[in-house]
């Protein structure tokens, strides 16, 4: 494993690879600690040149975020910079971004359970439910906040950071779909089998059926990357290799 970093935009951000192979994004959700995928990236790295980062830290702009992952996709592999992509929850927004805009950089996209709740049918009743998680942080401070909107602190590197800027940024981003359509980049969106029913499969759904592509099943819920991370490995391995057939 070597560890680098590159400044881009004023921000100076630290990556990591591991393995060789095809190279293999993997954009960190809640809070962008890119060490939350190290057993996956771990699994992964005998098939994978696998890339992983810290998202930076002050700020959250979704096409600052975009440019931040390309360039540490061009930092990694400079002769070649293009990716398979792999996003987790705002990861995954990100994810999404990313294609749309700078599709060069992306050579397959799985999104697991980005929330993408303005796409929802039901998308005001979540909405309200952003809205109450920003008033109670603002009275109550974060942990009763967090406590509304069932997020685990501890997932957190800076709760108080996540709450002012990332929650809401990405609990109400819209994506550009049809742009990442447009693209012609194969795509999986995708669920943990435990997350059934939730806001999160549903969003994980509207996506499949905006971009005409497969919604596939992934071990674990939300955190199955970490909790399930011996099956959730090879369920990756298998859809990136199907989608690179495509």
């Amino acid at each position: 494993m070597s560890t680098n970093t590159v400044r881009h935009e004023g921000a100076e951000l630290r990556y990591q690879l591991r393995g060789e192979g095809p190279l293999l994004l993997l954009i960190p959700g809640r809070g962008g600690d890119g060490a939350r995928y190290a057993r996956l990236a771990e699994r992964l790295s005998g098939t994978y040149a696998v890339l992983t980062y810290d998202r930076r830290g002050t700020g959250f702009d979704m096409g600052q975020q975009a440019r931040d992952a390309a360039a540490v996709i061009r930092a990694a592999r400079p002769g070649a910079p293009r990716a398979a992509v792999f996003g987790q929850g705002g990861g995954g927004s990100i994810a999404f971004e990313l294609a749309a805009h700078l599709p060069d950089t992306v050579t397959e996209l799985v999104v697991h359970e980005a929330p993408t709740i303005t796409l929802l049918p039901d998308a005001p009743k979540w909405l309200s439910q952003v809205r109450r998680v920003r008033a109670t942080y603002a009275r109550h401070g974060a942990a009763a906040a967090l406590a509304l909107a069932g997020i685990d602190p501890e997932e957190l590197p800076d709760p108080d950071a996540f709450l002012a800027e990332e929650y809401q940024a990405v609990a109400l981003h819209t994506p550009d779909l049809d742009a990442v359509r447009r693209t012609g980049i194969p795509v999986v969106t995708a669920a943990g089998e435990t997350s059934r029913g939730t806001c999160l499969d549903q969003a994980a759904r509207v996506q499949a059926e905006h971009l005409a592509c497969r919604h596939a099943r992934f071990p674990g819920g939300h955190r199955g990357f970490e909790t399930a991370v011996a099956e959730f490995a090879p369920a990756l391995c298998t859809t990136l290799a199907r989608l690179r057939r495509r």
